[in-house]
């Protein structure tokens, strides 16, 4: 469904961007425009964290 799917493409964005960022969580947030906390909020609720 959408939620799954939607899903999916965060954890994607999220995991290729920490990547990009040698995992410096405040770095990644700063390219996807997110604040850190609300980054690493959403990592956890996609578990990622």
């Amino acid at each position: 469904d959408l939620r799954q799917a939607l899903d999916l493409y965060q954890r994607q964005l999220i995991e290729a961007c920490l990547a990009r960022h040698q995992h410096n969580w405040a770095s990644a947030a700063r390219e996807l425009g997110l604040d850190r906390a609300n980054l690493s909020r959403l990592a956890r609720r996609l578990g990622l964290r």
